[in-house]
């Protein structure tokens, strides 16, 4: 097992009690480090599977974990034995288990929380450019990542949050809520107010494992820090120059702070890189040096050298464009699949050789991605945007969910409201109105749809619509004790009506196929028993969990949601000053830190070609502004650059005239 890895993995891998920090490097094999370490340990006998916990930030990540450690363990039917997954489903699991009242409480979607805030800022008149509901969310979760009340606000501008952050917290507690943020902080302040539970969990664990420790927040690191007080066995694995989710509360420092809380820490450097050329390595290590930070890790390799990076100057973002799917056709030798088979055995040894798959094109905003769709939507090139939502994030799958969660608790007037008209079944407001009356009066929203379906105020219609949507909850509820998940959706798909209703539209078909697709991951239980699990996973997914990698077609994509892949070929565009770096209403030397954080992350995507653009006039808004180079071009030694023209535009043929005889 340990003959596979280099001299700095196999410390880590090796190493016995006590806490390990180690950095690792893009590309230097943390995930075989951290799976390699955990089947060493079972393997020696050191800890039983069920001692341990490896905490990831994505479920792709910690199913990519689990199938590598099931290949490596020398009994792998035990691999289930082994808690592994994100921070968020793990206190939801240890809240489950210690909370009988937590079967109630349920995780409140994305859509639901802004939904919520969007009511709450209506109620207490607020809006204008420093209300934007989204804009609020965040701040809330932050707070909620630093562990801070309504109260503890003190700061002007936090000052005028604490009601709109008071009020959402009454009413996520009044209706028996958890938003994401919650599932961490409420179980730190379980664990803080409750020494027998925390002392209870922590006998459950002897050894801890986190993975990408650089976006670790103030109340995960404080979930740490309480569950391994008692044994202090906490390994971390993570690098600091790939830290970009400031905005979500992570920081650099958590690294530092560790080696100050964890005196005994013995540190280890993961430098190797196994992904990437040496030029393009040495490029990136330029860059990131500018950042001054001690831990970053020298990376190197012992594959070939590589072509230097190619940059390209361009007059515009059209041309940008055009520059990049003409760079993509050079490197295919062709745009379709007969002109790349034509020409395989005439280019050049390095052209020819790759596939649509091959490519990544990143950009720091999705507006960049609007032109380049267009390039190569007329050149006849496939390609996948991967966006910031989950593909199952469609008003048919929020519909389809909020079904199964009011089968399940008949007291949440908040899913009640999202199905009441859901398929359209000709109920208006004036029927909402009146059962939210009975519902604020205290009548349960469940008696309420009864009272509703007899109301003889109501026309003959209304109570027969209310009265099929009791009748199809009964019939949920009914399914939810016999079926396995996967026929429950299907069931429930068409007995609401919203595969009817749905049909035609092709992306709400689609959530459903990815509903349907996670479920099977919760086996043939009946539903009752593995709903709740799969109701609070659909939460942990994120967008760059859907990346099909065998899909062959160009991968477009932020810088942010590039991390944790790599691609033979990488473009990133639009390296303009205020666009890379981001222009920040408060720029600062640590914002401009975490742009190049970012602009680091993303050259080390690439394993073979990394080819850099930038402009001197882009579109905003409709509007074209004169741009200038980005700083980090400078911070690129000029012997690892080669500079491109930009290729000349085709001109079309003149048409041709019909010559008239007669």
């Amino acid at each position: 097992m340990l003959e596979e890895l280099n001299g700095a993995q196999r410390l880590a891998v090796e190493h016995g009690q006590g806490p390990l920090l180690i950095i690792a490097g893009a590309g230097t094999g943390k995930t075989r480090v951290l799976t390699h370490r955990l089947a060493h340990l079972i393997e020696k006998k050191m800890v039983e599977p069920n001692q341990v916990m490896a905490v990831t930030f994505t479920r792709k990540a910690a199913l990519e974990m689990a199938t590598r450690l099931k290949d490596l363990l020398p009994q792998p039917s035990r691999i289930g034995e082994i808690p592994i997954g994100t921070f968020h489903s793990l206190s939801g699991s240890l809240l489950r288990e210690s909370t009988k009242a937590t079967g109630k409480l349920e995780l409140l979607s994305e859509a639901k929380q802004l939904d919520l805030i969007k009511e709450i800022l209506r109620k207490l008149s607020l809006s204008g450019p420093d209300w934007q509901p989204l804009d609020v969310g965040r701040k809330i979760s932050l707070a909620k990542g630093r562990l801070l009340s309504p109260d503890d606000l003190n700061s002007d501008s936090e000052n005028q949050l604490a009601p709109v952050y008071r009020l959402y917290q009454h009413t996520l507690e009044k209706d028996n809520f958890l938003d994401f943020d919650d599932l961490i902080s409420r179980l730190v302040f379980r664990w803080e107010g409750e020494p027998k539970l925390l002392s209870r969990h922590q006998s459950l664990f002897k050894l801890i494992l986190v993975d990408e420790f650089q976006d670790v927040n103030e109340a995960q690191y404080r979930w740490l820090q309480l569950l391994a007080a008692s044994h202090r066995n906490l390994c971390v694995v993570g690098d600091t120059d790939q830290s970009i989710y400031s905005f979500r509360g992570s920081h650099t420092a958590i690294f530092q702070r560790f080696q100050e809380d964890y005196p005994n820490t013995r540190m280890i450097m993961l430098e190797k890189n196994y992904r990437s050329s040496q030029r393009i390595l040495e490029a990136a290590v330029e860059v990131i040096s500018h950042n001054g930070n001690p831990f970053t890790c020298k990376l190197w390799s012992e594959g070939d050298p590589g072509s230097p990076v190619r940059l390209a100057r361009l007059g515009d973002d059209k041309q940008e464009a055009r520059f990049i799917v003409a760079e993509i056709e050079r490197f295919l030798g062709g745009s379709s699949h007969y002109q790349m088979y034509q020409n395989k055995d005439i280019m050049p040894s390095e052209e020819g050789q790759y596939g649509f798959r091959d490519f990544a094109i990143l950009y720091r905003t999705h507006a960049q991605s609007r032109l380049l769709v267009e390039a190569l939507s007329n050149a006849g090139i496939p390609f996948q945007v991967i966006g910031e939502k989950a593909p199952f994030t469609t008003q048919a799958a929020d519909g389809l969910l909020a079904y199964l969660y009011y089968a399940m608790d008949t007291h949440s007037s908040k899913n009640l409201q999202i199905i009441f008209n859901l398929p359209p079944r000709g109920l208006g407001e004036k029927a909402w109105q009146w059962l939210e009356g009975e519902i604020d009066r205290g009548v349960s929203s469940w008696e309420a749809l009864r009272l509703a379906s007899r109301n003889s105020a109501f026309p003959v219609r209304y109570q027969s619509a209310i009265d099929f949507l009791r009748r199809t909850i009964i019939s949920l509820q009914n399914y939810l004790a016999e079926l396995p998940l996967t026929e429950l959706l299907a069931r429930a798909w068409e007995e609401t009506g919203l595969g009817q209703y749905f049909a035609e539209i092709s992306s709400a078909q689609e959530s459903f196929g990815w509903l349907q697709l996670l479920a099977g991951i919760h086996g043939d239980n009946p539903a009752m028993e593995t709903l709740p699990a799969f109701l609070h996973d659909l939460s942990q997914w994120r967008s760059g969990d859907f990346f099909d990698h065998r899909a062959d077609a160009v991968t477009m994509m932020t810088l942010h949601g590039a991390k944790g892949l790599e691609f033979p070929v990488v473009f990133i565009c639009g390296l303009d000053q205020d666009l890379l770096p981001l222009a920040h209403k408060n720029q600062g030397e640590e914002a401009l830190q975490e742009e190049r954080r970012l602009f680091y992350v993303a050259m080390t995507r690439a394993r073979q070609r990394l080819i850099l653009s930038t402009v001197d006039r882009r579109s905003f808004y409709g509007e074209y502004r004169t741009c200038k180079p980005s700083s980090f071009i400078k911070e690129i030694p000029s012997h690892l650059l080669e500079e491109v023209s930009p290729p000349a535009r085709k001109r079309k043929p003149p048409k041709e005239t019909q010559r008239e005889f007669f």
